[in-house]
């Protein structure tokens, strides 16, 4: 069996925010031979998407810099963990523009980038500043659908409470399930 290799896509504005903070715990869980790689999303800046599949060319090419970075990390993952605080009710401006270049990586020829993602496993850690988890159902829903999409398989999403730096270690329940995220 080939080992995991979990990708945490960080998206959030502060680093070692609420949300990273519970994504490090609940990857404390995974087990050793499971390979970690974190990348935030801030230290590898994509530029504006542009869509030019109606273009009189249409053609996408190789991504260059922090999108070729991107683009091949997310590939070599078995698993793609987003990291991402809810941002007004969704997810942050910095994974919806990653999730938009997968829109040219999908049509990169050669890359099969489609092909490729779909036996990942998607999954994303959020912390909310409401105690009402069902504030975080278009979050969710964007990752589960893009997922869905991709004909990748849904790991779940793990939920905690926060405002302030270091309150999601006072969320007694979502350190418990972030515990045994993984596993499941």
């Amino acid at each position: 069996m080939t080992d995991k290799h979990y990708l945490f896509i960080d998206s959030g504005a502060r680093p070692g925010g609420n949300s990273e903070t519970l994504a490090r715990r609940a990857a404390a869980a995974l087990p050793p031979s499971a390979v970690q790689t974190w990348i935030r999303l801030a230290d590898h800046p994509l530029p504006p998407f542009q869509d030019v599949r109606h273009a009189p060319d249409g053609a996408y090419a190789m991504p260059e810099g922090a999108g070729r970075r991107l683009m091949d990390a997310t590939l070599a993952a078995t698993d793609l963990v987003f990291v991402v605080p809810l941002y007004w009710y969704s997810i942050p401006a910095a994974a919806k523009l990653y999730l938009d270049h997968w829109s040219g990586w999908m049509r990169v020829p050669g890359v099969d980038f489609l092909a490729r993602l779909a036996p990942k496993t998607a999954w994303a850690v959020s912390v909310l500043s409401d105690e009402d988890q069902s504030v975080a159902d278009p979050l969710v829903g964007t990752l589960r659908l893009s997922a869905r999409y991709c004909k990748m398989r849904w790991g779940g999403a793990l939920l905690g409470y926060g405002n302030r730096p270091g309150d999601v270690l006072a969320d007694a329940g979502a350190l418990a399930r972030a515990d045994r995220f993984f596993a499941a």
